[in-house]
């Protein structure tokens, strides 16, 4: 609890700033599967912060010209990963391990004057039982699909994790309403550590920003957008495979693919202060022993103001 304490202590800053929130989701059922990246949900809340005495108005905070340059973005997530063989009671017949990840995460993103945007972010989570994703998933299985529990057999054990991430995006006009974005990205911590290269085209009137993380960078008048792009990364650790670095107390690990990338098509739209966005992936092998090349998954997410 005092590490807890403390990390909310460090994170805090009392800058006056309009607010927004939201969900997110990433799920598989979309594409008829229940398996590997199974789902992940995602509450959010973010502030607008300027420094100023006074909150911006709410014409100021919509108007790309007078936005503030300065974003606090808080996210509530949980993350849910399991084998092709969900109801298997061994593991040496499962393709992928049981893993549940439960995290809150604190992100500071700057505009600067290029139009780019500077993001960094603090994470403090938990795995295995804390993170409640078992009793999560057999619910929702049982209640809403109608399905028998999952065994959620040598499911990597409990740790409490930290991470920091650090990210750049940007994007260059290719006509009035077309640009080419990017972002580099890297992340440290004890749950995963990874870093990655983005690219992309975008067609329309919102911000192609927008697509790649959360709410009203550059926000811009109503409008559709849609997206297509593709991401490199390269995975230094990933808990949810191979377990802890510093003790050998899982279960049930697999070799990790270092190198993967992930096709991504999506759309967005904004009206009346909300944002909505639906982004398909098709993420490639995670480990060596999947059986399809390609896994996919829908990302949908609806942000609103809130003041």
């Amino acid at each position: 609890m005092r590490w807890i304490l403390l990390f909310f202590m460090l994170l805090y800053n009392p800058l006056w700033g309009q607010s927004y929130g939201g969900l997110s989701i990433d799920n598989d059922l979309f594409f008829g599967k229940d398996y590997y990246y199974s789902s992940g949900i995602f509450l959010q809340y973010g502030t607008t912060k300027n420094g100023r005495e006074k909150p911006l108005k709410n014409e100021d905070l919509f108007s790309e010209e007078k936005a503030a340059t300065r974003r606090i973005h808080w996210t509530l997530g949980q993350q849910i990963y399991n084998p092709i063989g969900r109801y298997d009671s061994i593991t040496t017949s499962m393709d992928y391990p049981f893993s549940g990840y439960l995290f809150l995460e604190r992100a500071v993103s700057k505009t600067l004057k290029n139009k780019g945007v500077f993001r960094w972010s603090a994470q403090l989570g938990i795995s295995g039982p804390g993170s409640l994703s078992e009793p999560f998933q057999n619910t929702y299985h049982k209640y809403i699909l109608g399905l028998p529990p999952l065994s959620w057999v040598g499911q990597q054990p409990g740790n409490l994790h930290i991470g920091l991430l650090g990210q750049y995006t940007n994007y260059l006009s290719l006509g009035q309403a077309s640009q080419f974005s990017y972002q580099i990205q890297s992340q440290w911590g004890t749950h995963s550590s990874q870093s990655s290269v983005s690219g992309g085209f975008h067609l329309g009137q919102i911000n192609p920003m927008v697509f790649y993380s959360e709410a009203f960078h550059h926000p811009t008048k109503e409008g559709f957008g849609v997206y297509i792009g593709l991401q490199y990364r390269y995975h230094f650790q990933d808990y949810n495979l191979s377990g802890s670095l510093f003790e050998n107390n899982s279960p049930f690990t697999l070799p990790s693919n270092s190198w993967r990338n992930t096709w991504l098509a999506g759309m967005g739209y904004q009206i009346n202060q909300c944002q909505f966005l639906a982004v398909a992936k098709a993420r490639s092998k995670d480990t060596p022993g999947q059986k399809y090349q390609r896994h996919q998954v829908v990302y949908l997410s609806i942000l609103r103001q809130l003041d």
